[in-house]
């Protein structure tokens, strides 16, 4: 796991659009020595280009390998769909996915994976966030400096949350408002605590949470397998977790879903089942970027 590896720099409007733009223009460009070839193409600073690199990697945009011409970003299916259906991430269902990959990458995001899969409550301040995050490192073989988890706080939640009083054309205009904060799966209440927002049917749609369950649960749907919604909701890399969804309103997508003959969704003896079907659930990506553009 990794901590700071952004250099404090949160991810911000544009930068997914400048990290497609990027790799696809060269997918050695943020090798080490074509640092001023980033900075000429993307207009950031050579610090921000070693975010950008990270943030690549974090969300699931590029797997990175290295070969002798030097460091190559490897473009993912997901950044093959987002470079064709949505660059510019306008539809929620981008950001939906930037945050689920984010989520379930303890390795590279060990923050962004502690909050929405091992802490159980939907508040936190800063100072119960170094309380518990840092034994977490620890435990998990983490020496870290408690000035360094406060920087990762404050930058997992800058990732979400912008301040309200910002004009946001002028923020947009600078890459400096929160790349994920149109979600509001983070905001802040009355107490000044970051509170975990529960998403329902209007958050989420079904084409974009049946894709995350299946790539969540691989093996079963692509073996025409079922998978318990409780297991959604209550084990770790989840769309219950991630998405911070209660029983029922995932249960209101799943049904929907069902009605588009994407799964079936089945009740034994009082338990929910989501039965996948004989379909290519990538597919579902093109479906839901063919759909209406509100949400």
């Amino acid at each position: 796991m990794v901590i700071n590896k952004h250099s404090s720099f949160y991810m911000r409007n544009g930068w997914g659009t400048k990290i497609i733009q990027a790799v696809d223009f060269d997918p050695y460009i943020f090798s080490p020595g074509r640092e001023q070839e980033a900075v000429d193409y993307t207009g950031l600073g050579r610090i921000m280009i070693k975010a950008l690199r990270y943030w690549s990697v974090a969300m699931g945009l590029t797997r990175e390998s290295k070969d002798q011409t030097g460091i190559v970003q490897e473009q993912t299916a997901v950044f093959q769909v987002l470079k064709k259906s949505d660059i510019y991430f306008q539809r929620k269902g981008s950001l939906l996915l930037m945050h689920r990959n984010l989520s379930r990458n303890k390795e590279e995001a060990a923050a962004w994976y502690w909050l929405f899969n091992e802490w159980k409550n939907d508040t936190i301040s800063k100072q119960q966030f170094s309380d518990a995050f840092y034994p977490y490192l620890a435990v998990n073989g983490m020496s870290i400096k408690k000035a360094a988890i406060d920087k990762e706080y404050n930058c997992l939640r800058n990732t979400y949350i912008g301040d309200e009083n910002f004009d946001l054309q002028k923020i947009m205009d600078e890459d400096t408002y929160p790349f994920l904060a149109p979600l509001r799966i983070l905001y802040v209440d009355d107490r000044k605590k970051v509170v975990k927002r529960s998403l329902t049917k209007k958050d989420v749609p079904s084409e974009i949470l049946v894709y995350c369950i299946a790539m969540d649960n691989i093996e079963e749907s692509r073996n025409g397998a079922s998978v318990s919604v409780e297991k959604m909701v209550e084990e770790n890399n989840q769309a219950g977790k991630y998405f911070n969804m209660q029983y029922s309103k995932l249960i209101e997508v799943l049904l929907e879903a069902g009605n588009k003959g994407y799964i079936s969704l089945n009740n034994n003896f009082g338990n929910r089942y989501v039965e996948f079907m004989n379909i290519d659930y990538a597919q579902l990506l093109d479906k839901y970027y063919m759909g209406r553009q509100e949400s």
